[in-house]
């Protein structure tokens, strides 16, 4: 059984730059580049542990992949 998908989604939700993953927000970040970051360090974790794991914006309703560990 694999385990599922983990998307982590930069956006600007609120005024502020947030992460959602499953639904649910996490942050407010001071800038898009620093929820990238904190989105992506997180998501490594997740991939080191098993759970294929993806980050990506969103910005004028399309998605950009920043980082993931999913091959192409």
């Amino acid at each position: 059984m694999s385990l599922p998908h983990a998307r982590y989604i930069v956006l600007h939700h609120e005024g502020v730059w947030k992460i959602n993953l499953n639904n649910r927000y996490y942050g407010p970040f001071p800038t898009r580049e620093a929820a990238v970051a904190s989105a992506t360090e997180t998501a490594r974790t997740a991939s080191e542990g098993g759970y294929p794991a993806s980050v990506l914006t969103m910005e004028d309703g399309d998605f950009q992949t920043m980082w993931t560990s999913v091959p192409a």
